[in-house]
């Protein structure tokens, strides 16, 4: 069974442009490769906020291992390790957001064309929710296309935050259940983070998107206190 990803390295993308363009040099196919390169890293970074535009994994202290095994571990192929997500879950402010983009910079310095689409769970749901209204989801790189890699344009990593910790609407719940079956099933791996504890999971998104995220998914629960309050702590009083 193939791989859960078969992109390209960077050198193997020089070798193939240098083997299917003779009499091409090697220094030019090298050029435009990492132009290229250049150009969808440029595109991720500014999709990350300000906030997290530094973010590494070496930050996340005692979670660091877990956080790397797990991200390890989807990247496998499926005989060796089936499953498709990772799962960042945990109280507000305890880091889950900064490990996530950790994980995207490092993706996306090892090969950015692996990374497919960075949102946030809001604004997903806002432009899905006008798209389904105006019956313009089936569109290429509409926002739909994105999540469900419709145009085959979108098979690398998704990656969704601040999955809502509220009540789901039935138009939430229909949607986040076809398109992470889709990637259950093509083995399209995807991020989440939320406030969700797994063991509120079926209380918050059903049972059935419940059970699939516990059983295709790596979930890593972030603990420790509110990480904002000892990097900003507030000022001492005399």
């Amino acid at each position: 069974m193939a791989s859960k990803f078969q992109f390209e390295s960077r050198d193997e993308r020089i070798e193939r442009m240098f083997r299917d363009n003779p009499g091409r040099p090697i220094e030019l196919c090298t050029a435009v490769v990492d132009g290229l390169w250049q150009k969808k890293q440029e595109l991720i970074n500014s999709k990350i906020p300000v906030r997290f535009a530094r973010a590494e994994l070496a930050d996340l202290g005692y979670l660091e291992s877990e956080v790397n095994q797990a991200i390890q571990d989807m990247f496998e192929p499926p005989e060796k390790n089936d499953k498709v997500g990772v799962i960042f879950c945990g109280p507000t402010g305890s880091g889950k957001t900064h490990a996530a983009y950790a994980v995207v910079h490092a993706i996306s310095n090892k090969n950015p064309e692996m990374i497919a689409f960075i949102t946030n769970y809001a604004d997903a749901f806002s432009a899905l929710k006008n798209e389904f209204s105006h019956d313009s989801y089936e569109e290429f790189a509409s926002v739909w296309d994105k999540l469900n890699n419709l145009s085959g344009m979108y098979d690398g990593l998704l990656f969704i935050d601040d999955v809502s910790a509220q009540h789901l609407t039935e138009f939430e719940i229909d949607k986040l259940l076809m398109f992470l079956e889709r990637r259950f099933n093509s083995y399209m791996p995807f991020l989440l983070t939320t406030n969700v504890r797994e063991e509120d999971f079926k209380t918050v998104f059903g049972e059935r998107l419940a059970s699939r995220l516990s059983g295709y998914c790596t979930i890593v629960e972030f603990t420790e206190r509110d990480r904002r309050l000892e990097t900003n702590p507030e000022p001492e009083h005399e």
